[in-house]
């Protein structure tokens, strides 16, 4: 999940040289949906008699609230200062998981979040930040719901199957950013013509939303929200090392530091939760 996320920056760059960000989120849940949809009729995935309409819930806030936060977020803060505010996810998971889902956890948990935040922040910089308050709220929106959607689809996995989970998740997308891209008149699939846009779409559609998704909704139904968010820092680091093998950038310093401090935070989250539940 966090190698296909941290790839997904590349490929996302590349769309939106062509495209508005509102356009190629339609076009990409759109791909996302056809995949899922190929898949159930090939009865590579199959769907039960259950109420599914429960699972608007996860969708809401994933990917739904989520992306019309972070990117409205977007138009007023640089990608580095949104990616700091994102890398809190973990840490409002560790304060609010034993609050909302009544499960308990180290409390050294939270020291290990803390050094994988700090992790994060350093390879972004610490300077990156620009006060723009607007923004910094509209990311924060985008950060209290992808920590409901990782409590919502914890608490629903006991329900439903992971690969339920996704497609509900891709197909309630699909139709809600159409449906958005279109009144806001962007809708526009003649981009697909371009080959940047279409290689970009087929990677963020199947592999960054169907499968990456699909993987977060299964670590979901076999760990605990905090050790299953920690990984998204990890994408920072896969990030760092993919700009560098494919767009010759300088890998400083910082970044070195950084990516230590956020295997070792994710490490210590995961090390700590194993013991706790042994000693349980």
């Amino acid at each position: 999940m966090s190698f296909i996320f941290g790839l997904s920056f590349l490929f996302t760059k590349n769309a939106l040289d062509y495209t508005s960000p509102m356009n190629f989120i339609a076009i990409r849940f759109t791909f996302a949906s056809l995949f899922m949809i190929i898949l159930y009729f090939f009865n590579l995935i199959k769907l039960e008699k259950k109420h599914y309409y429960k699972l608007f819930i996860v969708a809401l806030f994933q990917p739904i609230l989520y992306f019309i936060f972070e990117t409205s977020g977007l138009v007023y803060v640089p990608s580095s200062e949104a990616g700091i505010l994102i890398a809190t996810i973990p840490i409002f998971i560790t304060f609010l998981s034993p609050i909302i889902l009544k499960e308990k956890t180290p409390k050294i948990n939270l020291l290990f979040v803390i050094f994988s935040f700090l992790g994060v922040a350093l390879i972004v910089g610490f300077n990156s930040f620009k006060g723009n308050f607007k923004g910094d709220l509209l990311i924060l929106g985008a950060v209290i719901s992808a920590v409901f959607y990782n409590f919502s689809s914890k608490k629903l996995s006991s329900e439903f199957k992971p690969h339920e989970i996704t497609f509900f998740m891709m197909i309630i997308g699909g139709v809600f950013f159409n449906i958005t891209a279109l009144i806001r008149g962007e809708l526009n699939y003649k981009v697909l013509f371009n080959p940047s846009v279409f290689i970009s779409a087929i990677y963020l559609g199947v592999l960054s939303s169907s499968i990456a998704f699909f993987l977060v909704n299964f670590m979901l139904s076999k760990v605990s929200p905090v050790q299953s968010s920690i990984f998204a820092n990890l994408t920072t680091v896969i990030s760092v090392l993919a700009g560098a093998i494919f767009r010759k950038e300088i890998i400083t310093i910082n970044h070195i530091i950084g990516m230590i401090l956020i295997i070792f935070g994710i490490w210590g989250v995961n090390y700590f939760n194993y013991r706790f539940s042994i000693e349980k």
